[in-house]
């Protein structure tokens, strides 16, 4: 590992090689402006390495005010500004890592953008009204501190670009937004026709700023690298209220029903110093962020944690990880900016196993982070032989600022456990057949986990989406279910809660079932998720035709192309039943539909290797643990394929039993 400098030295600074980053930062003062909230500055970087359970509980014996002092996100930057002026906080990638055409801005840099964002924002009425300002854009270098500076200003959203139209129009609503921000057709043509067809839907929008405009705007259209004033001191006073709502993150939206999850200035602080301290995180870190903004991954996890304690983001290109370019050239990368994280989902994480480190030098990685969906074991090991780098699994939910566990930086990561809790939080596992959740589970006991703690969202942004999420004493209902081992570590065993996740990509069953309970001679569907070895889990749905009707799938199937709106929620398979399972009320018992996925799964893989003509039982049961069991009997003596059923399915969290028999 490299030599680093003690926590007193700053400066120092590794140079850039001539003309290999540029800024788009205005002239900036020799000194960072700095609030006199920050006139003693602690960034959130690391107080002690956390190896231990003992660990976490030692922090908790210090008072919270001198570990946390910020009361707002403008305090943690104008902390960095001060104490790290000069090192580098924020790198983006615009055409790759081979290419000319990086912007890198220091954090003195870092903090002037995120203030002029935050002057401009204000002045157009953000945080003086009811009104929210939202982001349509992908990873432009102006991006990320236009965000933050919203979010100083008042309220922000950044949605995902690659919905359609009904359903950002439908998220612009929702939050009553009057600002909206969006990429230039220059940068994003199709997010640009996006743009201005929504605009004419949305009757609360009523100023839009373009970045990278270069040119003539249509009407109501400014130019944001234009309107962004020169001033790098706040014109406002920002609140120091902890608890103000300062962002909007959308999970689980559709047409129609968008969820928005309300995080506070403090919820957002807290994550960040967890992430900081469970990770062990400083000004020396240098991360490659592979995660979306739209995403509490890229805004938080990767994002905030690190730039609050004084380290450099490196975004690989406007798109994370799904340009093929920033893929192909990860490892280079790495070793140009002397990464010390690298990132993922775990999907991410499974192709750049695939890609070759080749002559890169990638010595200065010290972990890999990776969540969002729980990482298949067979992903988490063929990237650790690979690459020599040790993957740490974390755990959250955007209603969390993803901060609920993680595997400790600066310790040992167990493979098949999240990790600890975040500090000056709890984490309790009760009985899943308490309905008061008041029964709590012994360690090595699955149950349901619930969480609390100042990470926690203050609820959502329409509050009938609370119920059955929150507590009347604020713990959070995860869906999740696990148990802490003896040490307490929390180990994930299953998800009570009907989302699935695709990559780390949250996808509400209604998106699903709304489109397929229209189509003509569809009685009930329901969607759950079927394992699956690349994405963790993908969408099935289980159809249920009207009395005296006959459902042709072929047609459903194209009438579901057309009407989910993310093609990650496009079911994967469709399934004819007589009845859905129902509960004693007649609710729809969805652990036996995920049970059938399993065996759909499974029946799946005997007719692509075997051949559909094969016989085969499939029996799914759970153990002491609540562990998923699959019995499968072939009717086959054919070991090779015997062979191949079993190295297909041992990437899946399920444990499969395979014994063969005559027929």
């Amino acid at each position: 590992m490299k030599n680093k400098k003690t926590a007193n030295e700053i400066g120092g600074e590794r140079s850039l090689a001539p003309g290999q980053t540029r800024s788009f930062c205005r002239a900036a003062s020799t000194a960072a402006p700095v609030s006199s909230a920050v006139s003693s500055p602690v960034t959130t970087r690391f107080t002690q390495a956390v190896k231990t359970i003992a660990d976490i509980e030692a922090l908790e014996r210090l008072p919270y005010e001198s570990l946390v002092p910020a009361r707002n996100l403008h305090h943690l930057f104008e902390a960095t500004a001060r104490l790290h002026p000069d090192r580098p906080a924020l790198t983006v990638l615009t055409r790759g890592s081979r290419v000319s055409g990086d912007v890198t801005l220091t954090h003195r840099q870092l903090l002037a953008e995120i203030t002029r964002a935050a002057n401009l924002f204000r002045s157009h009425g953000i945080g003086a009204s009811d009104g929210t300002l939202a982001f349509l854009c992908p990873i432009l270098p102006q991006l990320f501190p236009a965000l933050l500076g919203a979010q100083v200003a008042g309220v922000a959203s950044s949605i995902n670009y690659l919905l359609n139209e009904d359903a950002i129009a439908d998220l612009l609503e929702a939050q009553n937004a009057t600002v909206l921000v969006v990429a230039s057709e220059a940068a994003d043509p199709a997010i640009w026709a996006k743009a201005t067809s929504v605009a004419k839907r949305v009757p609360s929008l009523r100023t839009i700023f373009v970045i990278g405009a270069n040119g003539p705007l249509p009407g109501g259209f400014l130019s944001f690298d234009q309107a962004a004033g020169a001033r790098d001191t706040l014109d406002f006073e920002p609140s120091a209220d902890r608890d103000t709502v300062c962002a909007l993150f959308h999970t689980g939206g559709t047409t129609g029903r968008p969820k928005l999850v309300r995080l506070a200035h403090g919820n957002q602080i807290h994550a960040a110093w967890s992430f900081a301290q469970v990770h062990g995180l400083d000004e020396w870190d240098a991360a490659v962020n592979g995660f979306p903004l739209f995403h509490v991954g890229g805004t938080i996890t990767v994002g905030l944690s690190i730039l609050a304690a004084g380290g450099h983001v490196i975004i690989p290109s406007p798109y994370s990880l799904r340009s093929p370019d920033a893929i192909r050239d990860y490892w280079h990368t790495v070793e140009r900016f002397g990464a010390t994280i690298v990132s993922g989902v775990p999907t991410s994480i499974a192709a750049l196993a695939e890609v070759p480190i080749g002559s890169s030098d990638i010595s200065s990685v010290r972990m890999a982070l990776t969540g969002g969906a729980v990482a298949p074991k067979a992903v988490s090991e063929r990237f650790q032989a690979r690459t020599g780098i040790t993957l740490f699994e974390t755990y959250g939910m955007t209603e969390t600022a993803a901060a609920i566990a993680f595997n400790p930086g600066r310790g040992t990561p167990v493979q098949g456990s999240v990790g600890f809790r975040a500090p000056f939080a709890q984490t309790k596992i009760v009985a899943l057949d308490d309905a008061e959740l008041r029964t709590e589970c012994p360690p090595l006991t699955s149950g349901l986990v619930l969480v609390r703690g100042p990470q926690v969202f203050p609820g959502y942004l329409d509050p009938r989406h609370n119920e059955g999420v929150l507590t009347a004493d604020h713990w959070i209902v995860t869906g999740d279910i696990g148990y802490l081992t003896t040490d307490q570590r929390l180990v994930l065993t299953g998800r009570e809660k009907d989302l699935i996740v695709r990559s780390g990509h949250n996808i509400d069953p209604a998106a699903i079932e709304d489109v397929a309970n229209a189509f003509p001679g569809v009685q009930m569907s329901s969607a759950v998720g079927m394992p699956d070895a690349y994405a963790g889990e993908v969408p099935i749905l289980f159809v249920v035709p009207s009395p005296g009707k006959s459902i042709d799938l072929p047609q459903l199937r194209e009438h579901l192309e057309r009407g989910v709106h993310e093609p990650p929620a496009r079911p994967k398979r469709v399934v004819l039943l007589e009845a859905l399972p129902v509960t004693a009320v007649g609710k729809i018992f969805k652990p036996t539909l995920r049970d059938l996925a399993v065996q759909e799964k499974a029946r799946s893989e005997i007719d692509r290797i075997f051949g559909p003509e094969t016989a085969a039982e499939i029996l799914v049961e759970k153990d002491a643990r609540l562990n998923t069991l699959v019995h499968i009997s072939i009717d086959s003596r054919d070991q090779d394929r015997v062979n191949a059923l079993t190295e297909s399915l041992t990437p899946l969290p399920q444990t499969y039993r395979i014994t063969t028999r005559s027929s």
